[in-house]
């Protein structure tokens, strides 16, 4: 049961992270920079989800961000 949730998790997250790109992608057609189109994108999102919800974000930006851009650059 639990590596059905966790693989079940992972699909979730997958699909997620896609579909960020293909928006972000879709962004750049119209002349956002990615830093742009994040930033629309997370003011959207800033103002539908609830405040716990951004808590839990700025958490995993606190804990993830630095690892992200290094993975980036790689």
């Amino acid at each position: 049961m639990l590596d059905e949730e966790l693989n079940e998790t992972a699909v979730k997250a997958k699909a997620i992270t896609e579909i960020v790109e293909i928006a972000l992608n879709n962004l750049a057609k119209v002349d956002l920079s990615r830093e742009e189109a994040l930033a629309g994108i997370l003011s959207q999102i800033a103002i539908q989800v609830d405040m716990k919800d951004l808590e839990f974000a700025l958490e995993l930006n606190k804990k993830y961000h630095k690892s992200f851009l290094e993975n980036v650059r790689k």
